[in-house]
């Protein structure tokens, strides 16, 4: 008798923790995007500022402009920011002559990373 119940509750115990595992195993394969599937990326939506180039930091690839309110915007540069002088290609060390100047900054607002220049254009 014992014996009976012991290998009964192990069966039930056994075919339950199998029904769970099958579930899991579903859940599983129904959150797995598909191979066609793009998979979702949170994208920031660039933004633009136009005001006086104040400061440029070569070394630290920084740039900040003053907004029309006064207000000092920094910028982080990277190998891909596009930057132009008087409409010509120009680095961002050549800059530091240029403050004073009126700029458009076109960049990608970041939490973690600051604003990242992806276009500057001095006047």
């Amino acid at each position: 008798m014992k014996r009976t119940l012991f290998l009964l509750v192990t069966c039930l115990i056994l075919s339950f923790a199998g029904t769970l595992w099958a579930l899991a195993q579903e859940a599983k394969t129904k959150e797995a995007p598909a191979a066609t599937e793009k998979p979702k990326v949170a994208a920031v939506k660039a933004e633009t500022l136009t005001g006086t180039l104040q400061m440029v930091v070569a070394d630290k690839k920084l740039l900040v402009v003053a907004a029309a309110t006064g207000i000092p915007y920094d910028f982080t540069v990277t190998g891909m920011t596009k930057i132009t002088a008087g409409g010509k290609k120009t680095k961002l060390a050549d800059l530091a002559g240029s403050t004073g100047k009126p700029v458009t900054v076109k960049f990608l607002p970041e939490k973690k990373a600051g604003n990242i220049a992806q276009t500057v254009e001095v006047q």
